[in-house]
């Protein structure tokens, strides 16, 4: 099913739109979207201390304690593994979020389980997908967001580490929820075969706020993790190679509870990759081919 697409939102003289510039992923700078995972000790503490050190980021990172006969330092937790999914009867499919997640019909009971996944997510620049060649620095264009209601969800790169920050990055580009509901269009064609090429007005519970979007870019030696409800853009590498992700969860099977998308629509938002230390191979940027039917 396509995602709805929310209205027009933004404010912009400029035809372009919104031009978003990256900074650091931190865990204090991303504490209002989740957990920035990174190291709690300097890269230079190569030995067992004989004292524990404070964290680097002590307001994010809990104290650590000697474990492994005292080879290691165990820092717990280093990131919230949540799961408020509601323990529910399942019942016809809501549509598109609008909906209450209580369910109050017979059947079947629909409970959450852990999942781990693998994303093998290539760089953008190189397929060309969300790549925003219209303006004079090379963009990443933000065409959808989506969110986990329940759950959070944890990306973990394998093989990349912060050496490789020339050569391949990660995007995290978060939105605040907005208390009030935002309209969207969602497609009726799909459900409703006689009313092809129409749009049904509906409402989104919690929208995205476009005007406080953030990018985050994000090295090798880092992980992320989206608090349950947190807005965001699909997984985006920047740079040469393929980054592999495992991914964390909870999920019930139930495909608006696990994941709910929204396309922007007409809110063109742009994130500046001008400004990235990564060579991007500029000669190859193209777009794609064909349709692949992929999240943009």
């Amino acid at each position: 099913m396509t995602p709805p697409t929310l209205t027009r939102s933004l404010s912009s003289q400029d035809r372009q739109g919104l031009l978003l510039s990256i900074e650091p992923l931190t865990p204090s700078s991303f504490s209002p979207f989740g957990t920035a995972i990174s190291a709690p000790f300097s890269n230079t503490l190569n030995n067992v201390p004989a004292k524990i050190p404070e964290p680097l980021y002590s307001a994010h990172q809990p104290a650590a304690v000697f474990a492994n006969q005292n080879s290691a330092l165990k820092t717990s937790p280093i990131s919230q593994f949540v799961d408020n999914y509601p323990v529910k009867q399942q019942q016809q499919q809501q549509q598109h979020y609008s909906s209450s997640a209580d369910g109050d019909g017979g059947g079947a009971t629909t409970r959450s389980k852990p999942q781990m996944s693998m994303f093998s997510c290539f760089p953008r620049n190189l397929s060309g997908v969300g790549i925003d060649t219209s303006r004079r620095n090379l963009a990443f264009k933000v065409s959808i967001l989506e969110r986990h209601p329940y759950t959070t969800q944890t990306f973990s790169p394998l093989g990349l580490s912060a050496a490789d920050e020339e050569s391949t990055v990660f995007l995290v580009i978060v939105a605040p929820s907005l208390s009030s509901p935002a309209a969207a269009k969602s497609s009726s064609s799909s459900s409703n075969p006689a009313g092809e090429g129409q749009d049904d007005q509906i409402q989104i519970q919690n929208p995205p706020d476009l005007s406080r979007l953030r990018a985050f870019v994000a090295k090798g030696d880092q992980a992320v993790t989206y608090a349950p409800g947190t807005w965001h853009a699909p997984m985006a590498v920047i740079g040469r190679r393929r980054v592999d992700f495992v991914v964390t969860q909870f999920v019930n099977g139930v495909a608006d509870d696990d994941c709910q998308e929204l396309l922007l629509g007409d809110n063109a938002v742009s994130v500046d990759l001008s400004t990235l230390n990564c060579d991007l191979d500029l000669d190859r940027v193209h777009q794609p081919p064909y349709d692949r039917k992929a999240k943009l």
